[in-house]
């Protein structure tokens, strides 16, 4: 038995990069790897500029929530609580359990914050209950998008995209669940191709977003204006309540450019997504120029490339 644990350890792990050599991604395809200190560093910067930018606004939630009795963590049992608020489920608002197969290494989110307060219950409620949350069409918001905005300390996706496919419906608009697929290349504009999937769920309006290299979810906190013909968003934001990582998803480049990024970059110095207490802004728009449509040919040219090197 001590020999054949470890010898299906080993199984897996062939399995898993094998997989990842003919296009299925794991938890950690196409992550950057950051050290932890520069991580605590840039994120509490974040957090200051977006306590900044919120006095700026008279509208902000800030100033409501904080006008309300702030919940006081007990402990139950050696577990930590907020009296009052139960907490979403984990998978169903809160983060995954920790060791989620094919979920990011060791179950890490990539926000600091998020791992900090993951184990309280409804603590992240609470703090997400801070972010923008527009009432989203769930029918509008289905179909494809390409990455206009990531971030590289946390992604290294090279030709992005995400499409969101419904999965069930229901009478309340409120409530909804939907999957999505992404795909993308590692390396440079050039590498192999990489699916990897997640889903998404709208719950008392508020719709989250789960991705494989995050096991803590991702919420929409922005969204364009709906176009006429297709009848679908121009473009959505999705972030958490500590504001680290951005994802912005736009159907069509040259549209989004033209006529919504500035009204956009806008709105997100004012809800304090962009950083403005450091010489560099927050958002990173993706390079598109480069990247080409993958045929057959170069499919296989970059699996021999990955097997053989």
């Amino acid at each position: 038995i001590r020999l054949l644990l470890p010898l299906l350890l080993a199984v897996c792990a062939v399995d898993a990069q094998l997989l990842e050599v003919f296009g299925l991604a794991n938890g950690n395809t196409g992550s950057a790897q950051r050290q932890p200190f520069q991580d605590i560093a840039s994120q509490s910067v974040g957090l200051l500029n977006y306590l900044a930018q919120v006095q700026k606004n008279p509208n902000n939630k800030l100033a409501k929530k904080l006008k309300e009795p702030l919940p006081q963590v007990a402990f139950v049992d050696g577990l930590p609580v907020v009296p009052g608020i139960v907490g979403s489920l984990p998978g169903a608002g809160a983060c995954l359990p920790r060791n989620a197969p094919l979920v990011r290494q060791r179950s890490v989110s990539p926000s600091f914050f998020q791992n900090i307060v993951r184990n309280i219950p409804g603590a992240g409620d609470y703090l997400s209950s801070f972010l923008p949350q527009p009432v989203v069409n769930v029918n509008a918001l289905y179909g494809k998008y390409l990455w206009a905005i990531d971030t590289p300390s946390v992604h290294e996706k090279f030709c992005p995209t995400t499409e969101f496919l419904p999965a069930t419906k229901t009478a309340s608009s409120s409530k909804a669940s939907f999957s999505l697929v992404d795909k993308f290349r590692t390396q440079d504009e050039n590498g192999g191709d990489k699916t990897a999937f997640g889903y998404g769920l709208v719950n008392n309006n508020v719709t989250y977003v789960y991705f494989q290299d995050d096991p803590c979810p991702y919420q929409v906190v922005m969204i364009g204006p709906i176009d006429k013909k297709s009848g679908q968003y121009e473009y959505v934001i999705l972030s958490n309540w500590a504001r680290f990582p951005i994802v912005g998803l736009v159907r069509d480049l040259r549209v989004f450019y033209d006529k919504y990024k500035d009204a956009m970059e806008t709105n997100l110095d004012k809800e304090g997504f962009i950083n403005g207490l450091s010489t560099q802004n927050t958002l990173h728009y993706t390079d598109w120029s480069k990247c080409k449509r993958s045929t057959p040919v170069s499919y296989f040219r970059n699996v021999l490339s990955e097997l053989f090197g």
